[in-house]
């Protein structure tokens, strides 16, 4: 199964310290990219921290996780990474997971259970009568023609 590149990598170079590089040609990430602290290095595809020499650890791991909250995938060294990936443990491959259904995999997932909480009655309702709308009639007459008024002049 083929992989899908991350939309940004963030890692450290030697010269400019925190560096981010897109690997789509996408003019919404650069933008994002600069909106978090980074700016495009001269003559370089890539974008640095910018004023590197203030905390970038912290500052890199800050644009990290905005750059995730703004639901961009993000590939960063562990030095930047709040949340690195976990690996599964042996014996947990996909296809061991899909034949042995577990607990897990029964629950309702989060948006589920908002969906159901959005579209349920309130007891409240369910035991309401509706109020009876009274019948109306709706009958096209044309207004009456008026006399045209006379113009006045001062």
């Amino acid at each position: 199964m083929a992989e899908t590149r991350p939309h940004i990598t963030v890692g450290h170079h030697d010269q400019y310290g925190v560096v981010a590089a897109t690997s789509h040609d996408n003019h919404v990430a650069e933008h994002i990219l600069r909106l978090v602290g980074f700016e495009r290095l001269p003559a370089s595809t890539l974008y640095g921290l910018t004023d590197p020499q203030r905390d970038p650890v912290r500052r890199g791991a800050q644009a990290v996780q905005s750059l995730r909250a703004a639901q961009y995938s993000v590939n960063a060294d562990v030095a930047y990474d709040l949340q690195p990936y976990t690996r599964l443990g042996t014996g947990q491959g996909l296809l061991e997971r899909l034949e042995k259904p577990s607990a897990t995999t029964v629950t309702p997932s989060a948006q589920q259970l908002r969906s159901e909480a959005a579209t349920a009655i309130s007891p409240a309702r369910a035991t309401a009568t509706p109020a009876r709308q009274p019948g109306v009639a709706v009958e096209y007459r044309p207004a009456p023609s008026a006399a045209p008024q006379p113009v006045r002049t001062r």
